[in-house]
């Protein structure tokens, strides 16, 4: 592996760590995303700085270069990130449409309540003169 592909990479790791810290500064990223990223970004450098691994595990591999494998680590790790962004919107999905659900519910139980309420005062008023004062008593208690 290269002194440019090396820096290169070290390079990268380095701005993966600037950007984490970032985003868990400004934008609220969560622990389990953090923990992911830092751990990539951790792979990244270690295998700029220790190439030798790196060329014994392409050749164990069957990839002709130590920097194609390198990208192959990476699309690797980028696919489990992508894989676990799939299942953690599944999941968020299904959380939205309970939610939903139960607003519903809890809004179509409030309907009928205020129209019990409004039936309950009208008939407690039917046989009597409504006046305004009455009509509003009813409706606040």
């Amino acid at each position: 592996m290269g002194v440019q592909l090396r820096i290169f990479l070290s390079i990268c790791a380095l701005l993966f760590f600037v950007a984490t810290l970032y985003y868990i500064r400004c934008k609220g990223l969560d622990l389990y995303r953090t923990i992911l990223w830092f751990s990539g970004a951790a792979v990244l450098l270690i295998l700029a700085i220790f190439p030798k691994p790196v060329i014994a595990l392409a050749s164990l591999s069957g990839v002709e270069t130590p920097s194609n494998f390198v990208f192959l680590v990476l699309i690797g790790f980028l696919l489990f990130l992508a894989l676990s962004m799939s299942a953690s919107i599944s999941r968020q999905h299904g959380r939205i449409k309970n939610l939903v659900q139960s607003v519903a519910i809890l809004e179509n139980r409030l309907e009928e309540l205020e129209k019990q309420k409004s039936q309950n005062c009208n008939e407690k008023n039917k046989g009597k003169e409504t006046d305004q004062q009455s009509g509003r008593e009813c409706m606040t208690k």
